[in-house]
């Protein structure tokens, strides 16, 4: 297999394509002019930008490509711009990443890929639900099929996340995106022995005026032979090191958090905030959600789904002062002096008509949609316009106005939501010579509003929900990875297939559950480097709010689950080893091993699901050291074993667990 960074060296046989004044690159490179190669070397990496000329001077073309010494990694992108007085031919069918890779005669292909925060009701019995977020597919290619991974609205990835392994006889190559819109990703076997990976942005036709600039998306490669396991933990590796969001050069800290309503009053959450340190749980968080913003008016205290007004004043982010007549300083206060960090959501993309930006800079907005989503009972539909990100005068007042607020409010994780699709708002401006500028510059300035966050604000960390390409995770955390778990009659099973499918491409992320008192396989089942739980109070149905937990609540059984995530979160930024298949079978048992290396230590979790009727079994686990021994440590029972690692990844570990539904969690480390 020839993999697609042996062909970065040369300048026509490229793995990428474009169409420009109707020729495809390749028949138009060799009569381009060469520019020189400049050379960039940073921590880790070696990047290489060199330049080809069109002979007619309307574009240059950058080619941007970074590599990772000591890795098989490869990264690249595309910068295209007009130097030229007059506007140039039509640049189409843009695909940074475009190769064909051999195939051996009666060879099998297959793409292993997952669904995105919201599947796609694919896959049988509970796909379609939500149910399937996250989980890992492997779709065999045979001739003559084509394999299409898309985010067709932008904005969240509901569909797929933008990361592939396509598995070809011995080897194969995992590849990925970075941009936080629209991009498709074709995996196709057009004959027996030829496989094509195409991939890049939607919708691009556009004539470059006199002196614009555009950028494709960031596309990543890596080849690889022998172990696919072993492949997927050299991405995780890679992703940890050069696309997580780090401080003080380690990366950031995904927090244990407690939820709040926005529209809880000052007093109460000054309170809850006071208890919960009371309860010495171990929260290092205060997330205050929707509802904290807007007129000032009455909102109720706690969510009550499908009633309250959040989605109705999106757009005007100012405080609403009658449940925060001080504004929201008195509970970021409040949160420090218990050492935990405060976080405040916004939705920063979208504006509701009527609000007072939306009358004082219309010019600063795209388009115009109804919608009934969340709508109050008073008011069930509401009409909304996208913000502009690509107009330069409307980003540089968000980033001010945002940047104020973080200041002020004592915000020290931004979070951003997104509701809604924004493919057809960017669509509605664009003219037919100009088709995909729109989202080129809506995603460029969305990038650049991060940054400027982020460098005003050193210390921010970004929370950026459910965007999962290569250029967002490189800024920012995603707390709450699904909204599925956000159900109170979310099944369990729902985080165990995210984990095991997003643990594939990433070592870094959150999820959420809702609080079930004593039930530890419900917990354990959202096991991840962060998570968010709120044992004080819920949201849910109006019979069900509005009430702090009982004084019989289980606190110990809390404060013992949160020391296991905190024990377990290093150990996710490890290697990772799936020991059972990602199902949503009712009967099956759902595990996987995390194993650092670097320190000989790690964890196995095991989950007997609710109908199986297996009490024990034998898994194979990676990574160990044959001739090395392994302290084992049931975190539950306190219980410990020892065995030889050449045991444990041959004959394997026997877990036992008698009750169903029920779980196990292990912690090792080698015995020097």
């Amino acid at each position: 297999m020839i993999a697609p960074h042996e062909k970065l060296a040369g300048t026509v046989d490229a793995p990428w394509s474009f169409t420009y004044d109707g020729r495809p690159s390749s028949a138009l490179l060799p009569g381009w002019k060469e520019g020189k190669t400049r050379e960039t070397k940073g921590p880790g990496f070696l990047r290489r930008t060199r330049t080809l000329s069109a002979p007619d001077g309307l574009i240059l073309l950058e080619q941007e490509v970074t590599e990772f010494p000591g890795t098989p990694v490869v990264e690249w992108l595309l910068r295209f711009r007009n130097p030229g007085t007059r506007n140039a031919p039509l640049l189409e069918s843009v695909l940074p990443l475009d190769v064909e890779i051999p195939l051996a005669a009666g060879g099998i292909a297959a793409v292993r890929h997952s669904n995105g925060c919201w599947d796609a009701g694919l896959g049988g019995v509970g796909w379609g639900t939500g149910i399937g977020n996250y989980a890992i597919k492997e779709d065999r290619l045979p001739v003559g099929s084509t394999l299409r991974l898309a985010n067709p609205g932008g904005g969240k990835t509901i569909f797929s996340v933008p990361f592939f392994n396509l598995l070809a006889g011995a080897g194969g190559i995992i590849g990925a995106l970075g941009w936080p819109g629209r991009y498709r990703i074709d995996i196709s076997r057009s004959r027996e022995t030829v496989l094509r990976i195409s991939a890049g942005m939607e919708g691009v036709r556009l004539s470059l005026h006199p002196g614009e600039e555009i950028r494709t998306p960031l596309v990543l490669v890596l080849p690889w032979e022998g172990s696919s396991v072993d492949a997927h933990n050299v991405l995780r590796r890679h992703v940890l090191a050069h696309h997580t969001p780090s401080q003080d050069g380690k990366p950031v800290t995904v927090p244990i958090s407690h939820g709040g309503w926005g529209g809880m009053k000052t007093s109460t959450a000054v309170r809850l905030v006071e208890e919960i340190a009371k309860q010495g749980i171990g929260y290092e968080n205060f997330w205050m959600d929707a509802g904290w913003y807007g007129a000032d008016r009455a909102v109720d205290e706690f969510q009550v789904f499908n009633e309250e007004d959040w989605f109705l004043h999106a757009g005007n982010w100012r405080v609403n002062r009658v449940p925060h007549p001080a504004g929201l300083k008195p509970i970021s206060d409040a949160a420090h002096a218990k050492g935990m960090k405060y976080l405040l959501w916004f939705e920063v993309e979208r504006a509701v008509v009527g609000t007072p930006l939306t009358m004082e800079h219309p010019d600063w907005f795209i388009g115009e949609a109804a919608t009934e989503f969340m709508g109050h009972s008073d008011r069930p539909y509401v009409r909304f316009r996208l913000f502009n990100f690509g107009n330069p005068d409307a980003r540089q007042w968000m980033t001010d106005w945002i940047s104020g607020l973080i200041a002020d409010l004592g915000i020290d994780i931004y979070r951003q939501d997104c509701n809604f699709s924004l493919a057809e708002f960017w669509q509605a401006i664009d003219t037919p010579s100009r088709q995909g500028i729109a989202e080129i510059r809506y995603g460029e300035g969305l990038l650049a509003f991060w940054d400027g966050l982020r460098s005003r604000h050193p210390h921010l960390i970004l929370d950026i929900t459910q965007r999962g390409d290569l250029e967002t995770m490189s800024r920012a955390l995603d707390l709450t990875r699904s909204d599925y778990t956000v159900s109170p009659d979310a099944d369990p099973i729902g985080n165990q297939a995210a984990t095991l499918g997003l643990a594939h491409w990433r070592p870094h992320f959150g999820t959420c559950i809702q609080t079930r008192p004593g039930d530890t396989y419900h917990f354990r089942s959202a096991l991840a480097p962060g998570i968010a739980f709120s044992p004080f109070n819920v949201g849910g149905t109006r019979e069900q709010i509005g009430k702090f937990t009982p004084a019989d609540f289980p606190f110990a059984w809390a404060r013992a689950m949160v020391d296991q995530i905190k024990r377990a979160r290093p150990c996710f930024l490890g290697d990772y080893y799936p020991l059972t298949a990602c199902t949503l079978d009712r009967s099956q048992w759902s595990g996987y091993q995390m194993h650092r290396p670097d320190l000989g230590e790690g964890m196995v979790v095991m989950m007997r699901r609710p109908e199986s009727p297996l009490f024990a079994g034998r898994f194979r686990l990676g990574g160990l050291d044959a001739g090395t021994d392994y302290h084992f440590e049931d975190a539950d029972s306190g219980k410990t074993l020892r065995a030889k690692g050449s045991a444990l990844t041959g004959e394997g570990l026997e877990i036992v667990i008698n009750e169903a539904p029920g779980s196990c969690l292990y912690f090792y480390r080698a015995i020097k």
